[in-house]
């Protein structure tokens, strides 16, 4: 199956305000920025906004910054033809959170993100992997009491993308970069009343430690979402994520098992 799919375009001079509500209207987690020509310069994703935001404070006005103030440069740049695994090697190694991909004479054609390969994953790969094996441990968790701000604290400090949040030890639901990008404008106040339990995605699905990871990264592509919490029992063992699968597919058991299907199926 394909990995690759087609990319919001924006360009530097765009606002934070325009990128903002595009990729709100369009529900993308990211987007590439490219010149006039189609050359890529850079990409955006959520974090990028909201950390930045965060970090900026009410001396900034939406209207008034650029995207090329925003993105992130260190992007890597991929054939189209590349094979999955080189992908997730990739990411992995080089911590990127998208590849660009791109023709041969270096214009833009679309990217690869972290779900992508998580959907790949769950077409391809059964029984082979426990959830336990990879997700990450422990989860990092909020009470949904606490303030909005520290929420947002927390998730640039720690350089994540969700929060599991609790109520004594009860799962209540989670927060994530999606779930505040909504929440922008309000982020920069650092006197912001609201609380997490106004932002939070609730009502939250959980997979078994000991589940199938191939179940989990089902899952994960069928209701695109990026994470998971995990349980063991009634209590919170961890998340897995789209990075975490990901990480899975760099696994040598992996490469055996694709080789042996690819074997088996060319028979016929």
């Amino acid at each position: 199956m394909g990995i690759i799919r087609s990319s919001i375009i924006l360009r530097p001079y765009d606002t934070l305000l325009y990128a903002t509500k595009i990729m709100i209207m369009e529900y993308v987690p990211k987007a590439i920025v490219t010149d006039e020509k189609g050359f890529p310069l850079g990409a955006l994703t959520q974090k990028d906004i909201i950390k930045f935001v965060y970090e900026k404070g009410e001396e900034i006005s939406f209207d008034k910054v650029y995207v090329s103030e925003v993105m992130r440069k260190d992007i890597v740049c991929v054939n189209e033809s590349i094979d999955p695994l080189e992908a997730a090697e990739i990411m992995i190694d080089k911590k990127q959170p998208l590849l660009v991909v791109c023709s041969d004479d270096g214009k833009a054609l679309g990217m690869i993100i972290k779900s992508d390969l998580t959907q790949y994953y769950a077409s391809q790969i059964r029984g082979l992997q426990k959830t336990e094996e990879y997700m990450t441990s422990p989860a990092i968790t909020i009470s949904k009491s606490d303030s909005l701000i520290n929420a947002v604290k927390t998730l640039v400090e720690k350089d994540v993308s969700r929060l599991i949040v609790v109520n004594e030890d009860k799962i209540e639901g989670q927060l994530t970069t999606t779930d505040l990008l909504y929440m922008t404008p309000a982020i920069k106040y650092k006197e912001c009343k609201i609380n997490v339990s106004e932002v939070m995605s609730p009502n939250i699905i959980v997979v078994d430690a000991g589940e199938d990871l191939a179940s989990a990264a089902k899952l994960m592509a069928s209701r695109k979402i990026k994470g998971i919490p995990v349980v063991k029992g009634d209590k919170l063992s961890g998340v897995i994520t789209t990075t975490d699968v990901t990480r899975a597919l760099l696994d040598d058991r992996v490469r055996k098992y694709l080789y042996e299907i690819k074997m088996y199926t060319s028979t016929f």
